[in-house]
């Protein structure tokens, strides 16, 4: 049988649970209780400072962007120096941020720097591709199975944190009370991921629990083979480039990554707008972000179980009609149903997509492509945000916001039927065939 132990050596518990374990409650607290949380403080901020919504967006689209201008940060830290090390850096600059929301924000220039500047810059240290970069590296027959079990934890905090954090504030009669539990849960993730183990190799092991060496001895060995594409060339930025796959991927991203930074946004704006109290509407949010949480582990089991392209498909299509149900319907229960249908289309594809890069262009490409085609896709869907709140105040409502997002989940629908694995170089099979 195929073990993690080398010929001769005594075999050790397989770290790798242990780590999803670990990567899933720091999405839970650093997204859930953090990023998440902007949904529900965001509008008591802008009520009790009476700031305009439209500038006060703008925080949220300069954090997008500073997110998308850091990764190539994140991309080098994650190759230099690992997961571990890459985090912890960026929960003591996201813990700084919070400690400035809390103690300095009076003024909505203050607002705009320090959650678009500094927790920006935390987000892209702590965001999903520092735990996807640690999946990939322990997983590949389960690897997207295993994205989707920890990307879970970053919706089921978020949809606890929505109901929590508006009853302190309320309770408090202060929307520093929100950034203060915040905080709480920001230090706990931080003393946690000092026991992340970066890759399998660091402690002797191999990805998924298995020895290649002792897996090809193994008559039982085609259990453990990926039922879906693994590519496997070497691939380089150069020949990613060169694909359409990458580019369909991108369109893919950038409608459902709009989408839901605008909904998050002004979810509950629109909501309350219509006649929703803030609980109700905080509420249903959070069950958006619960159908979210709820997705990931199934659509994981699927992506590593069927042609991702109609995963995809599946996914963008449940986004689209919850997003349209949640802009033209009414009342809390179909609301509801609709927030947690756009929150299942979301997390599905926040699962999904980064497999696609994982399994298309392989482990070593995986935090090459993303760190430089953050900074390209981010500033897109960074201004979906300042974007929709500007409509408003010219318009009156979000209908061409909503409309538009509805129009870009359409373009991933038709990109996500003509994705599929890209061919190595035809220099590089040669090569292969030759070898």
């Amino acid at each position: 049988m195929a073990t993690t132990a080398q010929p001769g050596q005594i075999s050790r518990k397989f770290y790798g649970w242990t780590n999803v374990s670990l990567l899933f409650f720091l999405q839970f607290a650093a997204s859930g209780f953090v990023y998440f949380a902007y949904s529900v403080v965001f509008p008591v901020m802008v009520e009790t400072m009476a700031w305009n919504r439209g500038t006060a967006s703008l925080a949220q689209s300069v954090a997008l962007m500073m997110l998308g201008l850091a990764y190539p940060l994140t991309g080098y830290l994650l190759s230099r120096y690992g997961v571990r090390q890459t985090v912890t850096i960026g929960l003591l600059v996201m813990l700084s941020g919070l400690v400035l929301l809390m103690l300095v924000v009076s003024a909505v220039w203050q607002w705009i720097l320090i959650w678009g500047g500094v927790m920006g810059l935390a987000f892209a240290l702590t965001g999903p591709i520092c735990s996807q970069t640690a999946m990939i590296n322990w997983f590949s027959i389960k690897r997207s199975t295993t994205i989707g079990i920890v990307m879970t934890g970053a919706a089921l905090g978020g949809a606890l944190a929505q109901p929590v954090l508006t009853t302190m504030m309320e309770r408090f009669d202060s929307w520093r009370a929100a950034w203060l539990i915040a905080a709480g849960m920001v230090a706990i993730a931080l003393i946690a991921a000092q026991f992340i183990i970066n890759r399998p190799q660091d402690i002797g092991q191999f990805p998924d629990n298995v020895d290649p060496d002792l897996a090809a001895q193994d008559p039982l060995s085609q259990n453990l083979q990926p039922k879906t594409h693994r590519t496997g060339h070497d691939w380089t930025f150069k020949q990613v480039i060169r694909t359409p796959a990458l580019y369909l991927v991108m369109l893919v991203t950038l409608g459902y990554l709009g989408t839901f930074f605008f909904l998050l946004n002004h979810g509950v704006l629109h909501l309350t707008d219509n006649g929703l109290s803030p609980l109700e509407a905080a509420s249903i949010m959070g069950l958006a972000i619960l159908g979210s949480g709820l997705s990931r582990i199934p659509a994981g089991w699927l992506g590593d179980q069927f042609e991702l392209r109609w995963t995809l498909f599946g996914s963008i299509s449940l986004m689209a009609i919850g997003l349209s149900g949640f802009w033209l319907g009414h009342g809390v229960i179909l609301l509801s149903a609709m927030g947690m249908l756009v929150g299942a289309g979301y997390g599905s594809l926040l699962v999904l997509g980064p497999v696609v890069i994982g399994n298309y262009y392989g482990e070593r490409a995986f935090p090459i492509i993303n760190s430089v085609l953050a900074p390209v896709m981010l500033p897109f869907a960074a201004a979906a945000p300042a974007g929709a709140g500007f409509i408003f105040e010219a318009t009156g409502s979000y209908d061409i916001a909503f409309a538009a997002a509805v129009a870009l989940l359409s373009a991933g629908l038709i990109a996500a039927l003509f994705l599929k694995p890209p061919q190595p170089p035809r220099q590089a099979l040669d090569i292969a065939v030759t070898g």
